[in-house]
């Protein structure tokens, strides 16, 4: 059994500072085996702000896996975005903006959707592509595949479109690939869900971990156990800066056919 702790959305430089102690400190109770945080680390891209997103990961238990997402990139300097959107982000994260993660019973590929032309919305990238082709190819067979993604190629919890350029190729190419989970944020709400067209895939969104810019009135975070054939992804929340308390639990069972959903876990 894995136990996987999901963050996103953290956006240092809008950040509830009553809420990044409790995180912490709630984040070292649970013991996770690994933490993946699925971008947007910063609010402005700004270094100060990268400053903070690195001391707040560097606090977390680790193994850490992170992925930028679109606030990571320059929003006004238009140049630098065209010309290194990344620049910040690789100097405090390192180069490597789609990290691979191996654990016994399954591989995590970051992948990186942030699209420097068009700022908010993500895309897949054939490099990208290939990427997590290649590492899930020649991941162990009896391996649980996971795909860490800022942006998701399914709808929000809302209803509102997938905000990903062709998100029905998107999701074609991870079923493909072979993914079994896809980790994202991006909407800052939490959503749990399939896709018709990517039967075999089992996408979990997390909303906002400890921003400011919620959507919901909550943050929230997700604790994740990934067992051979199973997922049960507990949810967590906390309304207005107080504590995180646990909230419902989704459970998911891999059959030949795809996923399905079990009854909710006690």
């Amino acid at each position: 059994m894995i136990r996987l702790l999901h963050l996103s959305d953290v956006h240092f430089g809008a950040v509830d500072d009553r809420l990044l102690p409790l995180l912490l400190a709630l984040a070292r109770d649970l013991r996770p085996d690994v933490t993946v945080i699925s971008g947007d680390l910063t609010q402005r891209a700004r270094p100060g702000q990268f400053a903070a997103a690195r001391a707040f990961v560097d606090r977390l238990p680790g193994p850490v896996l992170v992925v930028p997402g679109n606030h990571d990139m320059p929003l006004g300097n238009l140049g630098l975005r065209l010309l290194a959107p990344f620049a910040n982000y690789r100097s405090t994260f390192g180069r490597e903006l789609e990290p691979t993660l191996t654990l016994p019973g399954a591989v995590i590929q970051g992948v990186n959707t942030a699209n420097p032309l068009v700022w908010k919305s993500g895309h897949l990238t054939r490099h990208s592509t290939d990427r997590l082709t290649a590492t899930f190819a020649a991941a162990p067979r009896e391996a649980m595949r996971i795909a860490v993604l800022h942006h998701a190629p399914v709808p929000a919890a809302d209803g509102t479109p997938a905000d990903m350029a062709d998100a029905d190729a998107a999701l074609g190419t991870l079923a493909r690939a072979g993914t079994d989970i896809v980790l994202s944020g991006h909407t800052h709400m939490p959503h749990t869900g399939f896709a018709e067209t990517a039967a075999g895939v089992l996408f979990l969104q997390v909303g906002t971990a400890i921003s400011t810019r919620l959507k919901t009135g909550t943050n929230d975070f997700a604790l994740i156990e990934i067992g051979a054939d199973s997922v049960t992804r507990h949810a967590w929340l906390a309304r207005q800066g107080e504590a995180f308390v646990p909230s419902a639990s989704a459970r998911f069972l891999r059959t030949s056919t795809g996923w399905r959903g079990l009854p909710e876990a006690v």
